[in-house]
Parts: structure tokens; C-alpha cells; sequence
């Protein structure tokens, strides 16, 4: 049996598998409720492998693995801080915001801006927010799937990028949000398991650790620096926006909505982050050994950044390591991809639309599927025509979700003084903000300086933008309206860490 049927092969099984997840979850579909967030029915080793698996996506894995063997160490650096923001968010969030979904009827992220401030333009705009946003990073993820697809079916990046594209879709729109968690997890185990044999390998195809990083110091000391090919200053602020901007990343915060209870919280930090961190192994060892071996003569480079990981598995594995090393990468690409879908989704149909319209949809699932569909469709679109390298995509998307949600939702759960004013002005300036610099770079109008990193910049004019706003706008309402926000169950809220009488104190 001739490599390339091998690597078929391993990749037809895993998609068959994805589907009938999918098929499985579809007979479990009996309202929207169960397609946006699985029922509310998580525990906490689901809910935390999948919370990993989505944020590790083409992004971190594809992406990151070609910036490595660029930019050196110092691209991993920054990609360490991530399971502290899993922290962060578990213990700043996920009580609260379990305590709120089960208060109000909340299925997504505009439904918390719904409830939490009541005002209609500042779901409008969240649930805008929210679509851009999702359909943005998908097209990191449709990007990187098309090219992972290609190689694995032995087919062009064009055809690849459709059929990758439509398969999640299928079973997403089959399943939802309990398709994506339940494919999440056995996406994020086989993530785990090949991140690190992969790792391993990757040491021995280099003489060991010593051997490749002398060989990358013998080349440039940059490449073992954290001072090295990026500058530190932007290191450090890529490493800010990382930790803290994983707080505000909607497949995240998502999830704290389907857990079943609040005492699921307790170890699903360090589950995810454990995971996470694991997972880093595949772009470390891979990116650091790619740059080893062209540096000695044993590779070539490879004429884009993004075949970094493939040119590697296709020079130094053997056919069926090199297929389940690139299924572990098509599965990072697909846990992302099927959250966003349904975020996307739901903030087109029950949360846009059911704005504008001042109440739900009829026949919600059904629309919900559709939409699923559309947000798929204008990723590939744009993924196909939008000349970008993975990882600047992903951060591109990262930053934008960071700027809109931090400040309405990550400060509006504690802060009594948030109002829907500001709310409102913050998501547009973030987004109107991270959209004008996008294009500006894309389109050669304005070349940024090396130590300027967009990212941390929108994301604080967000903030800044909500806090001084609320100062100024603030009323007696508002701060009542904060108070009604968690129920007033004293059990509920000690599990969860917080009492109805710390929450009024947090002003």
C-alpha cells in the first residue's frame, strides 16, 4: 500500500467518524436550546477538553508552527502564557456566568449584553460584532483546513478548502453545539496524544534539544532569544493579548453556559490549560526542528510559512505517522471551526434577527441551520481570496472578539456602574477600530512599525472606551439592573464563588 493511500485512508476513517458524531447529535436535536448550547447538560472533563480544543485551533497549531520555525523561540514564548487565561477566565467568568444562564434564558454572548444592560442597539451591535467576528476566524480555520485537506487527499488547495469546509458544516449544522463539544473532546484527545509523539520525534530527527538549539544559535542567536527575529516589545505584547484575550473569546465563554452545574468549575481550569500546554509541543518541536534542518541542508524552505508543519511530516515521518499527525491538525482546525459556526450562527438568527424583529424566529432550529450554513460559505469565500498567512488571520479574529466582549461582558458581570451606552460605543469603536487597521496593513496603505502589534491597542481602546463611558452615563437603573442579573439562591451562588451581596459590593 503505496503512503498516499495510507494517509486516505487514516483521513476518510476520522472524517466518517466526525459524521457520525454529527448523525448521533442530530437525534438528540428537539430545540435551539439543545443546537446553541447542548442542553446545558456539560460536565466538567467535556466541557474543559473541548474548551481547550476549540481555543488550540489551525491558528495555534498550524500557524504557530510556521511562526516558529521564522520567528524562533520567542513565538512560543508568548503562546505559554495561554493556559493562565484559562485560569483567568474560569475564575472570573464561569461562576457568573453560570449563575446567569441559569437566571435568564442565555444561549449566547449578545443574550448576556441582552440581559445584563437591556438595551437593544447594544445587542444589535454585539450580535454584529459577534458574526463578523466568528466569520472572520473561521477563515483562518477554512484556510488552514484547505490546506491540511489538500495534502491528505492528495487534491488542490481550492477543492480542498470546499470539502473541508462543507464537512464541518455538515455535522455542525446536524448537531450543533452538542456535535461540537462531543467532537471537540475526541478532537482534543487525539490533538494531545499526537502533539507529543510528534514532539519527540521531532527531538530525534534534530541529534536531541542541545543539538538543535546549538544549531539554531550557530545560525542566529535570535532564533533562541526572546529578543530575537520579532521584537521583544512585541513578543510581550502578543503574550498580553493572548493571556487576557482568551477571557473574551466567545468559544470559551460559550461553553460556561452549558455546564450543568457550577460545581462542574472546580477542575476545569486545569484540565484545559493542561492540555493547551501539551498541545504547544507540536509547534515547538516541529517549528524548531524544521529551521534545524534547513539550516543544516537536510530540508528545504518551504515556499509558503503555512506548509511549515507539513513540509516537515512529509520529509521526516513515515506515511502513517505523517496521516495521523495531519488528521491531529485537521482536528485542532475542526474544534475551532464548528464552535464558530454555531456562535456565528446564533448571532445571526436569534440574536440579530431576533432583535430587529423584537422577538424569535419561528421554526429557530431550522434557521440556525441555515445560518450555519452562510457562515460557512462566506468563510471559504473570503478564506480562498484573502491573501493572509493562518496565523495573522487568527489574530486578526482574537483581537477583534477581545476588544467587543471585554468590557461589556468580562468588566459588565462585575461592575455595577456598566451601562448599555457604553456597551454600545465600545463594541463599535473596537470593531470599527481592528476593521481599519486590517485594512489599512492588508491593502499596503500603511506599513506599522516593527514593535507595533494591533492587538493589545484595540482591545485597550475598548475598554478604555466602556469604563469612561460608564462614568459618565451611569444611573440608579443601571446599577438595579445589575442587581437582578444573578439569581438570589445563596447555595447556588457560594458554589460558584460569589454572593448576591459580594456582587453588589463589586462597584
Amino acid at each position: 500500500m503505496d503512503s498516499q493511500t495510507v494517509i486516505l485512508l487514516v483521513a476518510i476513517v476520522y472524517l466518517l467518524m466526525m459524521l457520525a458524531v454529527g448523525a448521533w447529535a442530530n437525534t438528540k436535536m428537539k430545540s435551539s436550546k439543545d443546537f446553541l448550547v447542548a442542553g446545558q447538560s456539560l460536565g466538567f472533563f467535556v466541557m474543559a477538553i473541548a474548551s481547550f480544543s476549540s481555543i488550540q485551533s489551525g491558528w495555534g497549531m498550524v500557524g504557530s508552527t510556521g511562526t516558529t520555525s521564522a520567528w524562533g523561540v520567542g513565538a512560543v514564548v508568548s503562546v505559554a502564557v495561554v493556559p493562565l487565561g484559562f485560569a483567568l477566565a474560569w475564575f472570573l467568568l464561569g461562576g457568573r456566568l453560570r449563575r446567569i444562564a441559569q437566571k435568564h434564558e442565555v444561549y449566547s454572548i449578545p443574550d448576556i449584553v441582552r440581559v445584563r444592560y437591556n438595551s437593544r442597539a447594544a445587542h444589535i451591535w454585539m450580535s454584529i460584532a459577534m458574526i463578523l467576528g466568528a466569520i472572520g476566524y473561521m477563515t483562518a480555520q477554512i484556510v488552514a483546513a484547505g490546506v491540511i485537506t489538500s495534502l491528505l487527499l492528495g487534491i488542490p488547495f481550492m477543492t480542498a478548502t470546499w470539502i473541508g469546509g462543507l464537512i464541518v458544516a455538515a455535522y455542525t449544522m446536524a448537531g450543533g453545539m452538542l456535535a461540537a463539544v462531543w467532537t471537540d473532546l475526541i478532537q482534543g484527545l487525539v490533538m494531545i496524544g499526537m502533539s507529543i509523539a510528534i514532539f519527540f520525534i521531532a527531538l530525534s530527527t534534530s541529534g536531541g534539544w542541545t543539538n538543535m538549539l546549538d544549531t539554531l544559535a550557530g545560525e542566529s542567536t535570535k532564533f533562541v532569544a526572546l529578543e530575537g527575529i520579532q521584537p521583544a516589545v512585541w513578543i510581550v505584547a502578543n503574550a498580553i493579548l493572548l493571556c487576557f484575550g482568551i477571557i473574551a473569546q466567545p468559544q470559551l465563554i460559550h461553553k460556561f453556559l452549558m455546564l450543568k452545574s457550577a460545581k462542574e468549575l472546580k477542575w476545569g481550569a486545569t484540565v484545559a490549560g493542561i492540555g493547551y500546554a501539551t498541545t504547544t509541543l507540536f509547534s515547538l518541536g516541529v517549528g524548531l526542528a524544521m529551521r534545524s534542518a534547513i539550516i543544516e541542508g537536510r530540508a528545504n524552505e518551504p515556499d509558503i510559512l503555512d506548509d511549515t508543519a507539513n513540509s516537515f511530516l512529509s520529509q521526516f515521518t513515515s506515511p502513517v505517522i505523517a496521516g495521523l499527525a495531519l488528521v491531529a491538525l485537521l482536528a485542532a482546525i475542526m474544534s475551532s471551526a464548528s464552535s464558530f459556526i454555531t456562535i456565528g450562527a446564533s448571532a445571526l438568527t436569534r440574536d440579530l434577527i431576533g432583535a430587529l424583529r423584537g422577538g424569535t424566529l419561528r421554526r429557530e432550529l431550522t434557521w440556525n441551520r441555515l445560518a450555519s450554513l452562510g457562515v460557512v460559505m462566506a468563510s471559504i469565500l473570503i478564506g480562498l481570496y484573502l491573501n493572509q498567512i493562518i496565523y495573522l488571520l487568527g489574530a486578526i479574529g482574537w483581537a477583534a472578539f477581545a476588544a467587543a466582549i471585554f468590557g461589556p461582558v468580562v468588566l459588565g458581570v462585575y461592575w455595577r456602574r456598566g451601562t448599555g451606552i457604553a456597551a454600545l460605543v465600545s463594541v463599535i469603536v473596537g470593531l470599527a477600530l481592528n476593521i481599519l487597521l486590517t485594512i489599512l496593513t492588508s491593502q499596503g496603505f500603511w506599513t506599522p512599525p516593527p514593535t507595533f502589534f494591533a492587538g493589545p491597542l484595540v482591545v485597550t481602546v475598548g475598554v478604555l472606551v466602556y469604563v469612561a463611558l460608564s462614568y459618565l452615563t451611569s444611573s440608579r437603573a443601571d446599577q438595579e439592573r445589575f442587581d437582578d442579573l444573578y439569581p438570589v439562591d445563596e447555595d447556588e451562588a457560594v458554589v460558584a464563588g460569589s454572593t448576591p451581596h459580594h456582587a453588589e459590593g463589586a462597584r
